[in-house]
């Protein structure tokens, strides 16, 4: 074999191995994410009819993912579920999370001060994910795992969000979401949405009552970094009955927005 024909069939071998590495590694990825609140456990067979993959395939994957951590199984069952290698990873990300590091006390000090559950996302495409969940004293019913999802357009933190977010990206948010009602207050009109979100803005926070879950109300306020945009935010969510007494929505609010002032302050941002 000639040098030159050795170095392109090397060279083919290669690309081959690294494509196949890569599809191995996107598998992988797609088994781990078919995992959330509403499936947190489940069979071989369940996750290859989600996928459309062969069961041998899902099999050695979650096999070798056991091996390291990342899945757990239940051997009477057989059910797979998300191990302790992942709480590992997530604790990494959360403390190098400059958001959550500022706003974590904080909303500890006002889900006890207020008896209210207080809550820390993020936007990430269509949905708020919760990374800080502090429950007060009576509050423990409201409790949110970290990584549970909202929609932006009917979440309190999601319109928080949105209020600050130029009105084309906000028009893109609203069409890839699928917009339906959650309770009997639920606003799915992208027209009531957009002049909900005008509101917002100009009183500087969110109301929301029977909107994301019948007999709940919540108020929140953005997180601004020093390129003012809205990176995160901060609520705090009781009865619908606790909210309409407008003198405790007027604490709830004056306190929540000025909790936001505090972070944003530590993330760099300062008011034009």
């Amino acid at each position: 074999m000639s040098q030159s024909m050795e170095k392109r069939t090397k060279e083919y071998g290669e690309k081959y191995h690294k494509a196949s590495e890569n599809k191995s590694l996107s598998r992988a990825l797609a088994i781990l994410s078919t995992f959330d609140e509403t499936t947190p456990m489940q069979r071989t067979s369940d996750i290859a009819m989600k996928l459309h993959m062969n069961i041998s395939t899902v099999s050695r994957h979650l096999n070798t993912m056991l091996d390291w951590g990342f899945l757990e199984r239940d051997d009477t069952t057989g059910l797979y579920f998300p191990g302790f290698k992942l709480i590992m990873l997530a604790g990494a990300a959360l403390q190098n999370n400059e958001v959550y590091h500022h706003a974590y006390p904080e909303l500890q000090r006002l889900s006890y001060k207020y008896s209210v559950h207080c809550h820390m996302g993020v936007p990430r495409k269509t949905e708020v994910i919760h990374l800080i969940s502090s429950c007060g004293e009576n509050a423990a019913e409201m409790h949110m795992p970290i990584g549970h999802r909202h929609p932006m357009y009917c979440s309190a933190m999601g319109r928080a969000i949105l209020a600050y977010m130029p009105k084309e990206d906000v028009e893109n948010i609203l069409e890839r979401s699928e917009l339906v009602a959650y309770a009997s207050g639920t606003k799915t009109d992208p027209k009531d949405i957009m002049l909900e979100l005008i509101h917002v803005k100009k009183q500087g926070y969110c109301l929301l009552m029977n909107e994301l879950a019948e007999g709940k109300a919540s108020i929140a306020v953005p997180i601004f970094d020093r390129r003012r945009i809205p990176v995160a935010a901060i609520s705090a969510s009781t009865s619908v009955s606790s909210l309409s007494d407008p003198q405790r929505r007027k604490s709830l609010a004056k306190a929540l927005l000025t909790t936001s002032v505090n972070i944003s302050g530590r993330l760099g941002y300062y008011p034009k």
